[in-house]
């Protein structure tokens, strides 16, 4: 693998958050027919979704592209299970393999999956794409990950300064500005790097933060733990906003598109796993901004 300079780590944390009773946001339901689990990963400008579900095996999971209220499955070829987690703005789905004791990265253009592979890893997952292919994701063990950029066929590091046991790069924008998270042996944080420096993204009283998507305005969406469970966030110009399902008992955001939607999944009442997508959550905030 090449690698880029481990500039300065930014320690500067956002620490502005705004408690919203579901930032009155709408979260339509995603469900793939007769899965006990659907999540919805990654969402482009058109809306078309991308993510995986279960079916009565949890165990084993299949990607899923969901355009025009049609699902297309995704399996790659000889897998155990499939999971696709971004699509950019052209359609082209990134995601990973689980076959036997290793893993794949690939890319599939709805008819032709091209495998990622780092050398000498074990494991490579490719999370997010941009509009130009650029591809971020992560490599190695399962106790030992690096995060990496892919342009073209040069694979490049990333990783904070510190010492992390895994570290994820799992979004990118138009603009080469990636988000990630860290782990040193289960409390993650997440980070972005932009302009040659890493910064250290916390929801404020969180256990723990992972950071999954950027859009082109540089709004971040991710999830965090606190005592009272899971929820998702919005980073906007420094302030976060908090995102809940009404009545779910957990809520994760991952991806999020150019125009402010974001999706996830959420666990309702009865411990179901469902998938959604918001309805724009700039538009809400620029609403109760005044703008």
């Amino acid at each position: 693998m090449g690698s880029i300079s481990r500039l300065a780590w930014v320690t500067a944390l956002w620490c502005v958050a705004v408690p919203l009773a579901s930032a009155q946001v709408t979260y339509p339901p995603i469900d793939v027919p007769g899965a006990v689990v659907t999540s919805v990963e990654g969402i482009n400008v058109a809306g078309d979704l991308v993510g995986y579900y279960a079916d009565s095996n949890p165990g084993t999971t299949h990607g899923f592209l969901f355009r025009n209220g049609t699902f297309t499955f995704i399996d790659y070829p000889g897998a155990d299970s499939t999971i696709a987690f971004g699509i950019n703005d052209s359609g082209l789905i990134v995601g990973r393999a689980v076959k036997g004791t290793g893993e794949v990265g690939f890319t599939y253009d709805g008819t032709k999956f091209t495998a990622i592979r780092v050398r000498g890893q074990a494991a490579t997952t490719a999370w997010g794409i941009d509009s130009a292919g650029d591809i971020v994701g992560a490599a190695g063990t399962l106790d030992s990950t690096r995060g990496f950029e892919l342009r073209g066929h040069r694979f490049s590091l990333i990783y904070p300064p510190g010492r992390f046991g895994v570290v994820y790069a799992t979004g990118i924008n138009n603009f080469g500005e990636v988000v990630g998270f860290t782990s040193d042996g289960g409390d993650a944080k997440g980070f972005l790097y932009k302009h040659g420096q890493y910064k250290a993204v916390t929801f404020p009283g969180a256990m723990q933060t992972e950071t999954l998507g950027i859009n082109d305005s540089g709004m971040i969406s991710g999830y965090y733990i606190a005592a009272s469970g899971f929820f998702g966030f919005v980073l906007e110009n420094g302030n976060f906003t908090s995102l809940s399902v009404p009545s779910a008992s957990e809520t994760i955001v991952v991806g999020i598109n150019a125009i402010g939607q974001v999706v996830g999944a959420y666990t309702d009442s009865n411990n179901i796993c469902h998938g959604f997508v918001t309805s724009s959550v700039t538009s809400f905030l620029l609403k109760r901004a005044g703008r």
